[in-house]
């Protein structure tokens, strides 16, 4: 794995109270970055899982991933839930520096949708095979996020006008960096935990039990109802 990965997989001295700050972006940063989108962004249903050309601007503003993986898909766009103090209601909005880019968080969450499927739990991967399987997932997914985070956050940097480099911003590029971790690993959790339901086909199995339960209950109902039909 590259060198940004090597680091966060062997521990970050220092790095638990750069967690906590990462959001917190200091006053002195100027960014292009836009201010805070408000919830109405997302159309009038959060709920519906609108699947949008990739590259159109307004995809950006649904969701792709099943209900269970909404507050994941929030973290990948940069989205967050702030309470209104005027409204006493809340509300979602968008963070005023995030770590992906619209681009980058739609690609990061096709590469999700097709790993967090529903009908992986219910396929059958050996006990042997699993291992294999989850380190290559581990790579493909690591991959993505590393790239990103090594190649790309040269953009956090204070650029003039006419394109020169002024500054570069290692401290909110370390922050950038970060966030990508954390929400790196918030994903592979969430497809480990996915695909290890398949394993032997434990939720296959435990599926096929569960309709069989019920349709014996239902028949038993169905005898009982009979038999006071006739008496």
């Amino acid at each position: 794995m590259g060198k940004f990965l090597e680091k966060f997989k062997s521990g970050v001295k220092g790095a638990k109270k750069k967690m906590e700050d990462m959001e917190k972006v200091p006053d002195s940063i100027e960014t292009d970055f836009p201010d805070e989108m408000p919830y109405d962004d997302f159309g009038d249903d959060l709920g519906d899982a609108m699947i949008q050309p990739s590259q159109k601007p307004e995809s950006f503003h649904h969701f792709i991933l099943e209900n269970q993986y909404k507050d994941l898909e929030r973290s990948i766009r940069g989205y967050k839930d702030v309470f209104d103090k005027v409204t006493n209601q809340w509300k979602l909005v968008r963070k005023k520096v995030h770590c992906f880019t619209d681009e980058e968080a739609e690609e990061i969450l096709r590469t999700a949708q097709s790993h967090l499927a529903t009908d992986i739990k219910l396929g059958y991967v050996s006990k042997e095979s699993f291992p294999l399987m989850m380190d290559a997932i581990y790579k493909e997914i690591a991959f993505l996020f590393e790239s990103i985070a090594e190649y790309r956050y040269g953009r956090y940097n204070e650029i003039s006008k006419e394109g020169k480099l002024i500054k570069e911003n290692f401290e909110l590029q370390y922050q950038m960096k970060l966030q990508n971790h954390k929400i790196f690993l918030e994903l592979f959790t969430r497809v480990q935990a996915n695909y290890s339901r398949s394993i032997q086909g434990q939720e296959n199995k435990f599926t096929h039990e569960s309709v069989k339960g019920q349709e014996s209950l239902q028949q038993i109902d169905n005898g009982i109802h009979n038999l006071r039909r006739y008496t």
